[in-house]
Parts: structure tokens; sequence; C-alpha cells
């Protein structure tokens, strides 16, 4: 018994100091990515950074790309779909964008959390707190309810 009391103790005490930790690290650890994204926004049109932002405040991201694309005319379809394509430069390490978000995972790799959707909410509201950040702010927000969503 006394045992067991011992190791639950332990346990709540590295969850609390884990997640301190973490929470600890957000602002610096938005920053960065932030700073990763940064580039990329640049290249974006507003049209592609408005599209991106509505679909991460909706409840189906993927069909209101979707609609946002169908409701424009072909020739703003072929420069949307070009800017998109840069995307996929975010699941390629070797890309610049890749590098910068694998250096960053890697450098804070040891601020643990157990609830990772709570931890990147954090990181999300730290994004939106900071000027300049709203972009990627809106890509994380995106990319937690486009998996939210794949789980259903």
């Amino acid at each position: 018994m006394k045992k067991t009391l011992y190791l639950a103790l332990l346990t709540v005490v590295i969850s609390s100091a884990s997640c301190s930790t973490a929470d600890q690290k957000v602002p610096q650890m938005a920053a960065d990515f932030c700073n990763c994204f940064s580039k990329m926004e640049k290249d974006l049109s507003e049209s592609t950074k408005n599209i991106m932002a509505k679909a991460s405040e909706a409840a189906d991201p993927e069909k209101s790309l979707q609609n946002a694309v169908l409701a424009m005319n072909e020739e703003d379809q072929a420069a949307i779909a070009e800017e998109m394509e840069g995307f996929s430069e975010m699941e390629d390490e070797n890309s610049e964008i890749g590098k910068c978000i694998k250096n960053v995972e890697k450098k804070y790799g040891n601020a643990y959390t157990f609830n990772q959707e709570k931890f990147a909410q954090k990181i999300i509201k730290e994004l939106e707190s900071k000027q300049g950040c709203d972009f990627t702010a809106s890509l994380l927000k995106l990319g937690l309810r486009m998996e939210k969503n794949s789980k259903k």
C-alpha cells in the first residue's frame, strides 16, 4: 500500500514537473516555429493565407478548403493550387522548412507533456499573441482539426 502510494505520488510529481518544463518553453518554442514558417508566409498570396485561416476555424477544414477553391475562377484556382503545393515541403526533411521544423522538434524534444493536444493549444495561443505569427497559428490549428477529424 505504502509503495503504491509512493509510486502514485512520484508519477504526479514527474508529470507536474514535465508539464511545467514544457509550459515554460512555450513562448520560445512558438517563436521558433513562427520563424520556420515566416519565409513560406511571405511567398503566399493574401488569398491563400485567408483560405487557410478560415479553414483552420471550420468544423470541417477539408471541406472549407475545397469550397473556397471551387468558388474561385480557374486562374485563381491554378495560382492557389501552385501555392498549396509548397506545403508539401513541410514533410520533406531535406527542404528548408522541413529542416527548420526538425531542428525545433529536436531542440525541444525533452519538453515532454502528457496532453499533446492541450500543449499544442498553448503553442497556438502564444502564436496568436505574437505579431506576425497568425499564419503559423492557422497552420497548426488546421493540422489539429484535420487530425481530430481523421480520428472520427
